[in-house]
């Protein structure tokens, strides 16, 4: 059996960049793959009204998911969850409280079928542009954001797709790659004002100068414009690749941390967490014994996805956790996107 032919969902299962509207109409993204038992974590992202919906999260970035955290912490503090293998509070859905589960890939099947707008129907180009060039078959793909939700706006909304599987997803980058560089493509990088927006906002959110920003959208695959339209592309395990259960591992922060590291292994860098396997890691202050069990950098923001390569020097800001595993034992990480790092963390290409 090919990884093709096998379902990348289990029935019932949540993953990453689901949406799940609740009975009291506030919309949550479903954040990773790995969730309590009954619960899906997501982030509060709109907040349904009568006549439009609020959009509650304003940007991807720590600071601003806290935002949300405290909207709900006043309005509705049962999505709150603190989890007792982490000691972090964050949303988690329960399965009793949603009345839609918004599923990537029955939003393509649904405009490939039937487009209800011009955007819709763009989407569904790049759909089959993207199966066609890379061979991944169209059932292995999804769309999310607002199209999927069917609140999008014709004049300003992104196409943001989903690609299940490893494998499939490496398939699409490549495709993508090629695209880029052919001539009269309308799959195109950013450029011109676009890049110059892009790279301010990112240098306004991140610990980032615009000349790192650019550097590090010069590094991103899967993000571009499509006739003109602006989208990008996220990878997202299929069920059977994902080896973590709810429970099976403990962390435990520990103090912000800034170091060096090169990159040892960069496949799982592609999903949401990013997961780089690191060594040869420098943390001053530290005891080289600790240095040698720093195993992983993990990135929960998106901006540092998928944009290291292995034997790479990178330097880094963040939590320092130690991870207790059944199944890779004890070590130490560092994570990029933590409460209490407060949107200060980093990785950046080392000079």
């Amino acid at each position: 059996m090919t990884t093709f032919s096998q379902p990348f969902r289990r029935p019932g299962s949540f993953k990453d960049r689901d949406y799940l509207e609740t009975w009291e109409n506030l919309v949550f993204c479903v954040v990773g793959e790995v969730h309590p038992p009954g619960k899906a974590f997501a982030y509060l992202k709109y907040m349904l009204g009568e006549d439009k919906p609020n959009r509650v999260l304003r940007f991807y970035s720590v600071p601003h998911v806290e935002e949300t955290m405290k909207l709900l912490a006043e309005k509705h503090p049962e999505y709150l969850f603190k989890d007792p293998y982490s000691g972090i509070v964050f949303p988690a859905v329960p399965e009793s409280k949603v009345k839609v589960h918004h599923k990537p890939e029955a939003g393509v099947a649904r405009i490939l079928s039937s487009p209800r707008d011009p955007l819709e129907a763009k989407a569904a180009r790049l759909v089959k542009l993207l199966s066609s060039r890379s061979k991944v078959p169209l059932e292995r793909f999804g769309i999310t954001g607002s199209i999927l939700l069917g609140i999008h706006n014709l004049a300003y909304s992104d196409i943001d797709l989903i690609v299940y599987g490893l494998e499939e997803s490496l398939k699409v980058k490549d495709a993508l790659e090629s695209l880029y560089l052919e001539e009269g493509s309308q799959v195109e990088k950013f450029k011109g004002e676009r890049l110059k927006a892009w790279c301010l906002e990112k240098s306004r959110l991140h610990p980032l100068t615009f000349e790192e920003a650019e550097e590090i959208y010069r590094r991103t695959w899967n993000r571009g414009t499509f006739e003109g339209t602006m989208f990008s592309v996220h990878p997202v395990k299929a069920d059977y690749e994902v080896e973590e259960a709810y429970g099976e591992v403990k962390v435990e922060g520990l103090r912000l941390v800034e170091g060096e590291a090169c990159i040892a292994d960069s496949r799982e860098s592609i999903f949401l967490p990013a997961v780089y396997k690191i060594e040869r890691v420098k943390i001053p202050g530290e005891e080289e014994s600790l240095e040698r069990e720093v195993l992983e950098l993990v990135s929960f923001e998106g901006l540092y996805g998928g944009i290291f390569q292995p034997g790479e020097r990178v330097r880094f800001k963040g939590l320092l956790e130690r991870v207790e595993s059944r199944r890779k034992g004890s070590y130490f990480r560092v994570v990029v996107g933590s409460k209490a790092a407060s949107g200060s963390d980093y990785i950046k290409p080392s000079a």
